[in-house]
């Protein structure tokens, strides 16, 4: 037989004999670590440290492989009372039960416009609280006279024609602010219009809505008056004249900046403009039937965004790109207003006081509209209520519920999560047991981190998307036992002096 294939029996030899000598010393495994008596095949090579002892194997490994059962059971303990103490000191103690921190205006020392933020709120502060202590026994506050909260509606167009290009849009959009404005009980919570006096028998009613639809639904609609406002905007110069006269002939402002050269003409003009749009918007008070004439409607609030006095009518409710030019707006806008205090304020509350009650009718308010009004506002922002727009919702009074509601939902989409994780360390490890305990480890990490974070660091804000930790330390405590695991197998064949003792195969795999 040739040298050359002499030496590769041998080599195959030898190495047949190695796997076979391994595979003796794993079957042998357990009765060597059992024999108390029996030498480490390793002997001591290096000077022990503070981590390791004289064979290099690590002595918090030593101590785990020495008294594997009193450390399972003393972490298994640990981790219920750690989460115990979350319950009683963070979850019990939550404003109204919400470990999560409300959102609130984010401040940084290095941004001007946080600063300037930080400025008004302040400088608002104090005037409310110089302006507290001056009506202290003074008038009565009359009731739901005062903006105590608002329901804040956003529309985004799902066609070219914009939220105001059709009538079913503009009905969908209307259909939102239905939900409050048509319901027979608003009224008691409403923001009521002080502005005018009460006839005999009269009752007041709701502030209009703050949105470009109460245009769209105005109790009454002169088409013609409408096109002749239409026309005259038309001429730049007449809109020039009239802006630079307005403040003066309708409103009695800033007379002095009147130009020398106006003549009559220009200020009866003014007056007369000014009368006839008033004589329209007066009717804007979303209470009448959608116009016939949805184009025409549009094509004013265009023209109006030319007059300063009263583009705040319209601005508000159209996108920055809505113009004469470009008719179409793919956003729109509006604010619902709920009153306070909800019945008449007596004269001698204190601030304090005062401050109690809006916080005991901002709990009523709130029951009231998740009780109420909270299902109808979600159907209504689902994506397939309308094919084309869509709707977001805001309220104060239930965003901390919303979050949560929003926070629970997600949790139940987790479980679906965690359970395919479970099973696939079940596949991956082969043991019930050991999948159950890397399922323990990742659920528990969540409570503890929580406790270091709001107990031990004292670190008061805690952000919904703190949350979503959950997947992330599924993702790397699933992935740090399939490692382990496979770094336990791989010890089995790397190099046969890690089987001499159990410390020493765990030492290696850590």
């Amino acid at each position: 037989m040739p040298p050359k294939e002499d030496e590769d029996l041998a080599e195959q030899g030898e190495a047949q004999e190695v796997v076979e000598n391994v595979e003796n010393v794993e079957v042998g495994h357990d009765e060597e670590v059992a024999d108390e008596g029996m030498k480490p095949k390793t002997q001591a090579t290096q000077d022990p440290t503070l981590f390791s002892d004289e064979r290099g194997n690590l002595k918090a490994v030593n101590m785990v492989c020495r008294h594997p059962c009193k450390i399972f059971w003393f972490l298994m303990i640990f981790c219920f009372i750690i989460s115990f103490l979350l319950q009683i000191l963070v979850f019990r103690t939550a404003e109204d039960g919400n470990p999560f921190t409300t959102p609130q205006n984010e401040f940084d020392l290095d941004d001007i416009r946080s600063i300037q933020y930080d400025s008004l709120r302040l400088a608002r502060d104090g005037v409310q609280k110089d302006r507290d202590a001056d009506n202290e026994g003074a008038l009565a506050t009359p009731k739901q006279s005062e903006v105590a909260d608002l329901a804040y509606w956003v529309y985004e167009a799902e066609t070219d024609a914009g939220v105001y290009g059709t009538r079913e849009s503009i009905q969908a959009m209307k259909d939102a602010f239905d939900i409050f404005w048509t319901d027979e009980r608003f009224p008691d919570w409403c923001l009521l219009d002080y502005r005018t006096f009460l006839k005999p028998n009269e009752t007041r009613k709701c502030s209009t809505p703050l949105t470009s639809l109460s245009m769209y639904y105005a109790s009454t609609w002169d088409s013609v008056k409408v096109d002749s406002i239409i026309e005259t905007l038309k001429d730049d110069d007449k809109v020039a004249t009239y802006n630079t006269l307005a403040l003066c002939e309708a409103r009695g402002l800033y007379c002095e900046l009147v130009p020398n050269t106006t003549t009559a003409e220009e200020r009866a003009f003014t007056k007369e403009l000014t009368a006839n749009i008033s004589s329209q918007v007066f009717s804007w008070d979303m209470r009448g039937d959608l116009i016939e004439n949805i184009t025409q409607g549009t094509e004013l609030a265009a023209h109006l965004l030319k007059v300063d006095i009263f583009k705040g009518l319209v601005d508000f409710g159209f996108d920055k790109t809505f113009s004469v030019d470009n008719p179409k707006s793919k956003f729109s806008r509006g604010i619902i207003f709920w009153g306070g205090p909800l019945e008449g304020q007596e004269t001698n509350l204190t601030a304090d006081e005062k401050e109690a009650l809006e916080e005991g009718e901002d709990d009523l308010r709130k029951d009231f509209v998740i009780d109420n009004f909270l299902d109808k506002m979600n159907k209504q922002a689902e994506e397939g209520t309308h094919s084309f727009i869509n709707s977001y919702y805001f309220m104060i009074a239930i965003i901390g519920d919303v979050i949560l509601q929003i926070v629970l939902q997600d949790a139940l989409l987790a479980i679906f999560s965690l359970g395919f994780v479970f099973f696939w360390l079940r596949i991956n490890t082969g043991s019930w047991f050991l999948a159950a305990v890397g399922f323990f480890e990742i659920s528990f990490s969540i409570p503890i981190a929580w406790f270091l974070f709001s107990v031990v660091f004292q670190i008061q804000y805690f952000a919904t998307l703190n949350s979503l930790a959950i997947f992330i330390v599924a993702a790397i405590g699933a992935d740090d036992i399939f490692i382990f695991m496979d770094a336990y197998k791989q010890s089995r064949i790397r190099d046969p002096d890690n089987l001499v003792d159990i410390e020493t195969r765990m030492s290696w795999v850590y």
